[in-house]
């Protein structure tokens, strides 16, 4: 599995320090938002970062409207969403941004994974089936950020995923789009999505979870954790803190996205936090705004596989249901 969602610097075991006074706060001030962007740009002129160039338009869905407090997904609903599987097992989730490129976070590929192991499951909702929308994918190459530990635990937490062949997208396969560096995070509605733990318990869920997380200003993040530095410039916090909705191991990588003007925009990619186990503090994600220029200098900048592999698709117009550890057989053959 991947590395868990919690405090890197605090022991497995070891309780956090107490913030009583900060979360008696919470419970009285209005419900939190983040706070606008560095240069305060008006939500109608912000321009999403289409990394698809040139084919299909990112950040739109077809259907309108597992994470502590969340709710099963219908299909269709979050397009982007990608199972990131090692060696027959979901590990951490991502996201499409592209026809070949695949967004997720750094701590799920670390430097003691064969990177031959890995396969990407699109347009999957359960994770015990495959659907009729249902892609695999095999991996070309991961992009690790080079800041990525550097000056922080988990800073930079941050990693391009280039498939070996070209996604297929449909209604219920799409790519979302990448925040820019100037968004306005201001009166947003955020969601996570994911297959994590689902309570404090350990209880799993094989199906597709998702949960409406406010947005926390860095200041008030920041208090929380107790320390300034816990909390860098390159990240993000959101969580519901009221209703105990957070995000939980195996989330790890997933996408926490905003509709601003009637477009998806991914705003963080889930990186760490003190976990189910203490959901009155919130996720910390890495904010992708300050990666997107990274990310679209890559995705222009790298060649596409030079022997692409067919994905493996049913026909069209069947309806299948092919477990996920059968698939998994296959790709080691």
């Amino acid at each position: 599995m991947a590395a868990l969602l919690r405090d890197p610097r605090i022991p497995l075991g070891a309780s956090p320090p107490a913030a009583p006074r900060l979360l008696l706060l919470l419970l009285l001030l209005p419900p939190a938002q983040a706070a606008p962007g560095a240069h305060g740009r008006p939500l109608s002129k912000v321009v999403a970062l289409n990394v698809n160039v040139g084919r299909t338009p990112c950040g739109r869905r077809y259907i309108q409207g597992k994470i502590v407090g969340g709710v099963d997904v219908l299909e269709r609903k979050w397009p982007w969403q990608v199972s990131v599987h090692y060696r027959g097992f979901h590990v951490c989730g991502g996201s499409i941004i592209s026809e070949y490129w695949i967004l997720s976070a750094a701590h799920c590929f670390d430097r003691d994974k064969n990177i031959v192991a890995f396969d990407m499951y699109v347009g999957m909702v359960d994770l015990r089936f495959a659907s009729n929308h249902t892609q695999w994918f095999e991996v070309n190459k991961v992009i690790v950020h080079p800041t990525y530990q550097l000056y922080h635990p988990v800073g930079g937490d941050i990693a391009l995923v280039q498939l070996k062949s070209r996604i297929v997208f449909s209604d219920s396969v799409l790519p979302v789009c990448i925040a820019p560096p100037d968004v306005n995070l201001h009166n947003v509605t955020c969601w996570a999505t994911g297959w994590g733990l689902i309570s404090p318990q350990g209880y799993v869920t094989d199906h597709l979870q998702e949960a409406q997380m406010p947005l926390i200003s860095l200041p008030l993040c920041q208090l929380l954790y107790g320390q300034l530095s816990y909390i860098m410039l390159d990240m993000l916090c959101a969580g519901d803190i009221r209703n105990v909705k957070t995000v939980c191991e195996g989330d790890s990588g997933g996408p926490l996205v905003c509709e601003l003007n009637r477009t998806w925009l991914q705003v963080g990619i889930v990186s760490w936090g003190r976990g189910c186990t203490y959901p009155m503090y919130p996720a910390v994600y890495t904010r992708v705004s300050y990666f997107s220029k990274w990310i679209h200098y890559h995705i222009k900048n790298t060649p596409p596989p030079s022997q692409p592999l067919p994905a493996l698709s049913p026909m069209l117009g069947a309806t299948i249901s092919i477990p996920v550890t059968m698939l998994a057989v296959l790709s080691t053959l």
